[in-house]
């Protein structure tokens, strides 16, 4: 029986107060060790959640062989918590069928159904159409006819058709066994398994669970970080305290060994694990540190194993036509990928997601710190994301958006804003707007400035690349001249 017992005295508290003394300590390990850790360097026992291992059923062939190769090489640090083993297995067999069999089944009918809309498409048009374009265009007309006609000749091709269902077969008769003949099942039934939690513990980890939700859950949106915990953006109903029961058997586990550890996840959606820019919470070190003299290094798995991609390719998401589109807003690109083709947008709520699919324009041209406009969407998960991505370039010389001009109506030069005279309401500005940031200090109430019209993340009117107005500058030369007279 473990000795560090889950009760009131051993458990994740995230509004502990902590001394700075124990704050330096926790961050200052964490630091010393976080590049070791990233790298899956060293000899830190290695904890994979559960979304890790069901994740290997949509990915492609040729990941799937590369995952299994690190579970190989790095078996001997491998655990899996009880809650974990116990969530993968009632998982694994339904996630086979969803991320599997069904998308694969589907293929076929979905390729059938858009050429059909496809076709039905042309008609529409032609028949819509017929009079204006037979009557005062014949030319145009017959032309559309003509691409109608080839166009439907390649789509009804039957070749195309029996080779993709010949292709989706033979992937389908490749895995049509693997419940019970499985690679992956095969080397995680080698990894370590920590003990089970006891009924008194999970009884008391359920109830403080509820306690923190609600809390939680009636804090503002931009604080909600702060006493975020393991399960807290969980939405499932059926055992939605997982998350916090495998927090703890971790911390458990560290505590009894006496060392620190590794979890790796591809969770950053619900914004629990990890933030949405995949940056750790710190008061989650904090609190490992002040439990157990160790951290746990929570690190997103696409970190540690960038040459692999955990992308579904089964798994089908909703067009982005077909989704709710918000109002245009602004802000900066704070991560980008280009090799995996995605990034993320700052923003207080939490920082938005956006792939290249979503993007306008090259992909390779952008980098950390760009403005971007996007509007808020929905991904097929729920989950919100950033569409219609474009980069926004602020130029007085070329630019076709608003050029205006008005006076500093207030200035906090110690935190580096100020605002703006406008109507209805005065402009936000930040001394990282201004055409030349070094201006900022020099800047003063009623200064006349130009600036160019932009957004923020809530989609408000903004002062983008501030700068001295002419008459402005004319005005301070002449006190300059002044002075020196």
């Amino acid at each position: 029986m473990s000795q560090n017992k889950i009760d009131v005295n051993f458990s994740f508290q995230p509004t502990k107060k902590l001394s700075i003394k124990d704050t330096n300590k926790a961050l200052k390990l964490y630091a010393s060790k976080f590049e070791e850790a990233l790298d899956l360097k060293g000899d830190l026992p290695i904890f994979l959640d559960t979304n890790v291992l069901l994740g290997y059923y949509g990915m492609s062939k040729s990941e799937k062989e590369k995952l299994l190769e690190v579970f190989r090489n790095l078996k001997d640090r491998i655990y899996l918590t009880d809650q974990i083993e116990k969530e993968f297995l009632k998982n694994r067999i339904s996630v086979i069928k969803k991320d599997l069999f069904v998308p694969l089944n589907s293929i076929s009918t979905d390729f059938k159904k858009m050429r059909n809309e496809i076709s039905g498409k042309f008609q529409s048009f032609r028949e819509e159409k017929k009079k204006i374009l037979s009557q005062d265009y014949p030319e145009i007309w017959n032309k559309i006819q003509e691409i109608e006609s080839q166009a439907k000749a390649i789509l009804m091709d039957e070749n195309v058709l029996s080779e993709l269902e010949e292709k989706v077969s033979e992937t389908v008769q490749t895995h049509k066994n693997i419940a019970y003949i499985d690679n992956l099942l095969d080397i995680v039934s080698d990894f370590k398994v920590t003990q089970p939690l006891e009924k008194d513990e999970i009884e008391f980890l359920s109830s403080v669970y509820i306690e923190m939700l609600e809390k939680y859950q009636n804090e503002k949106e931009n604080l909600k970080w702060q006493i975020a915990f393991p399960g807290c953006g969980e939405k499932k109903e059926d055992n939605p305290e997982g998350d916090f029961y495998i927090f703890h058997e971790i911390l458990k586990f560290i505590k009894e060994k006496n060392c620190s550890c590794i979890f790796l996840t591809n969770d950053v959606t619900k914004d629990d694990w990890l933030q949405k820019d995949k940056n750790p919470f710190v008061h989650y070190i904090e609190n490992a540190y002040l439990l157990t003299n160790n951290v746990v290094f929570i690190i997103h798995a696409e970190q540690s194993l960038p040459n692999i991609q955990f992308e579904n390719i089964h798994k089908e998401v909703a067009p982005i036509q077909d989704l709710e589109v918000n109002d245009t807003k602004e802000s900066t690109i704070i991560t980008i990928n280009r090799d995996k083709g995605f990034g993320f947008i700052f923003t207080e709520k939490g920082n938005l997601y956006f792939s290249r699919d979503n993007f306008e324009g090259s992909f390779k041209d952008i980098t950390k710190n760009d403005i971007v406009s996007y509007n808020v969407s929905t991904n097929a998960y729920n989950d919100e994301i950033a569409v219609n991505v474009k980069k926004e370039i602020y130029s007085f010389e070329n630019t076709s958006k608003l050029i205006a001009s008005s006076k500093i109506s207030s200035i906090k030069k110690d935190r580096g804003f100020g605002f703006i005279e406008a109507q209805p309401s005065n402009l936000y500005f930040h001394q990282t707007f201004l055409e030349n940031p070094q201006d900022f200090n020099s800047l003063d109430v009623n200064d006349e400035v130009e600036f160019i019209m932009g957004k923020n993340y809530d989609g408000e009117n903004i002062a983008r690349l501030v700068r001295i107005s002419e008459k402005n500058k004319l005005s301070q030369n002449d006190n300059e001249k002044k002075i020196n007279i």
